[in-house]
């Protein structure tokens, strides 16, 4: 019984051991087929990266003329790496080759071979004949030049002479295919389409264009028509910040539009005008850039003008006076200009945000109110532009006055807004405006005090200033009278600026009233007058902008009305601010102005005299505006020796005139001497 039952116990045992075996095995056979289909799922998906990558490489290497990109020979590698088949890649490449810049070069060959000559004043037709029917046919060895497959340059390069070989290489360089690229570009640029770029991360070919001379140039040209553009923005900075700053510099306006920058531009532009020193053209390019680029909107203006009035605080004893100035003149300069692009309104409105003090700001408010209806600048802003000469409202007058004369002197302003150009120039105005009664000016008693305070300093008081502002007024009324001043009055008035300022102003006033004309016994006025505005020419070097701007009024207000004898001492007047060394603004006013008022005759004596007192070697800027001035006034050869000496010798020595004359000026040249 037991041995049955030990038999029975390894039979259960046995049976559930097979039970437990059998399911180990269906649990494996189970496994085994979940990891054949994974195993089959992970081929299948590597199956389909693998054909999507082939036919991604497959449309890159079926692009138009894709065996011309720098990647080509990379893309084909991962082409046969991915098992793509090499003949599959080698059939795509050359099925799709279009030769596009092989066409291009050749193009541009053909427009080089096309392109007419540069012609200037002193080319000559024959020549230029020559060049359009020898161009392009023989190389100069007897050989045809054939037709180039790109990339050719002419035969002819490295021949002839230096002149000639650079005009070439110029012709060349103009003519590549970069050039016409730059002018698509310039062309079609646009800001917006620009500017995604940097939506996401920004492309590898940026950088690459920052890098280039000719990328960074092309941005750069479209900075001043762009000035938001952010890629154009982008690369001004790259440029700065890896040393390129000339060509930052060079920008001008453009790039001042980033404060970051201003700041040392200006102190360039700056630098620049004082080592200018004599030379006037290149001091009136500093000049013209700095205006630009604090004008060009109105922080800019505020800006600058906060810089130069640090600049005016200057405590270094050797340099204060020279910097003060220069900071003076500039600020007034930025001052005019700002006023013509935003308005004299705008201007005024900002001015009390600069003053130095609550006190000069409230001056400031004052003047704005007082000057209002007047003008900015000291000067026209066009040859020719008569000033507003209304009066002033004796209220501000008298407010403005009130300011200076308060017991309370704390708040009492200092000098500095009295003596703002425009503020000192529209109360001389006021205080020698022309009257049949010399007590009928009621506001002359107040603008003498605000110009006696203005004008006074260490060396003058302001019992000084006023004696000769009373000393000039007496000059005028013995003028009206036609009697000459005495020399010691005259040296008096001479030694105060702002009294002769009052003299010049008081001839203008006179000379430009209808009403003197009829009621003052004109002809020995007028010869006082216009005697003493040429003695401020002679003795004032300052103040001969401000003789001839109130010359250019009394023509414009006389011209041919008041008879030649009038006309003939106005333009002696000017010859007068000629033999003073105010030579180009005085002709350019009377090309530019006196002809439209006065007889061509009159014209041709003011230039006879001109040239009687300026001699050879003539400068180009002279001979261009004298030819213009002669041409108008119908001047032909033989009415004068002197007219015909000097046509004769600029046409002798116009081919040293950088620029060269036009050709229109040398028409103009030819016809005078004819």
């Amino acid at each position: 019984m037991t041995r049955g039952t030990s038999r029975a116990r390894r039979a259960a045992t046995m049976s559930d051991d097979d039970e437990v075996c059998t399911r180990a095995a269906t649990a494996s056979d189970g496994e085994g087929e979940g990891a054949s289909a994974r195993s089959r799922g992970e081929i299948a998906a590597l199956d389909e990266t693998k054909t999507s990558k082939l036919m991604a490489l497959e449309a890159r290497l079926a692009e138009k003329d894709f065996i011309m990109e720098p990647s080509a020979i990379d893309d084909v590698r991962a082409y046969v790496s991915a098992g793509g088949a090499p003949s599959t890649a080698i059939e795509l490449l050359s099925e799709n080759y279009r030769g596009y810049a092989a066409m291009t070069t050749l193009a541009v060959h053909w427009l080089k071979v096309t392109a007419p000559p540069r012609r200037g004043a002193n080319t000559s037709p024959i020549k230029v004949s020559a060049a359009l029917e020898t161009r392009g046919i023989d190389d100069g060895d007897g050989e045809a030049t054939r037709t180039p497959t790109g990339g050719i340059l002419t035969s002819g390069a490295g021949k002839g002479t230096p002149r000639e070989r650079a005009a070439t290489t110029e012709t060349e360089a103009r003519f590549d295919e970069m050039y016409f690229l730059e002018a698509l570009v310039r062309e079609k640029f646009d800001a917006n389409k620009a500017d995604a770029v940097f939506q996401g991360r920004p492309p590898a070919w940026l950088d690459g264009l920052f890098k280039s001379e000719r990328g960074r140039a092309v941005l750069f040209s479209l900075a001043e028509s762009n000035p938001n553009c952010l890629l154009i923005s982008c690369a001004i900075q790259h440029a700065w910040q890896r040393g390129m700053r000339h060509e930052v510099r060079a920008l001008g306006p453009a790039a001042a539009a980033y404060f970051s920058i201003f700041h040392e531009l200006l102190a360039d532009h700056i630098k620049g005008i004082i080592e200018a020193g004599d030379d006037d053209e290149r001091r009136l390019d500093f000049e013209g850039r700095l205006k630009s680029m604090c004008c060009q909107s109105i922080g800019a203006y505020v800006f600058g003008q906060l810089m130069l009035a640090t600049l005016g605080r200057d405590t270094d004893k050797a340099t204060s006076k020279s910097s003060r100035a220069i900071a003076a003149r500039l600020s007034e300069e930025i001052e005019e200009a700002a006023a013509s692009l935003h308005g004299a309104a705008t201007v005024r409105r900002l001015a009390p945000w600069l003053a130095a003090s609550a006190a000069d700001a409230t001056a400031k408010y004052a003047t704005a109110d007082l000057l209002s209806s007047r003008p900015v600048g000291t000067s026209t802003s066009s040859v020719g532009q008569i000033r507003d000469s209304g009066a002033l409202a004796a209220g501000d007058l008298k407010k403005l006055l009130d300011l200076y004369v308060s017991s309370n002197v704390e708040k009492k302003p200092s000098v500095a807004p009295l003596r703002h150009p425009d503020v000192l120039y529209n109360l001389i105005l006021e205080a020698f405006k022309w009257t049949v009664d010399s007590g009928a000016n009621r506001l002359r008693s107040e603008c003498f005090e605000l110009i006696a305070l203005a004008a006074s300093d260490d060396e003058t008081s302001v019992d000084e200033v006023k004696a000769a502002l009373t000393e000039a007024v007496a000059i005028v009324e013995n003028a009206k009278r036609g009697e000459m001043p005495e020399q010691a009055s005259v040296d008096k008035v001479f030694a105060v600026p702002c009294a002769t300022a009052g003299i010049i102003a008081a001839a203008r006033s006179a000379l430009t009233n209808e009403m003197y004309h009829r009621v003052v016994q004109v002809g020995n006025a007028n010869s006082v007058f216009l005697h003493v505005l040429g003695e401020v020419a002679k003795k004032h070097i300052g103040l001969q902008g401000v003789v001839l701007e109130a010359l250019n009024a009394i023509i414009q207000s006389c011209g041919r009305s008041y008879g030649d004898e009038l006309a003939i001492s106005l333009l002696d007047l000017g010859c007068d601010l000629v033999a003073a060394g105010h030579v180009m603004p005085t002709i350019t006013a009377a090309a530019n102005s006196w002809l439209r008022t006065l007889d061509p005759s009159q014209i041709r004596y003011f230039a006879n005299e001109v040239l009687e007192i300026a001699g050879p070697p003539y400068s180009r800027d002279f001979a261009v505006v004298m030819i213009r001035l002669l041409d108008s006034a119908n001047s032909r050869k033989r009415m004068s020796q002197t007219v015909d000496d000097f046509v004769e010798d600029v046409r002798v020595n116009r081919r040293t005139f950088h620029p060269p004359l036009s050709l229109a000026e040398v028409g103009v040249l030819d016809s005078l001497s004819r």
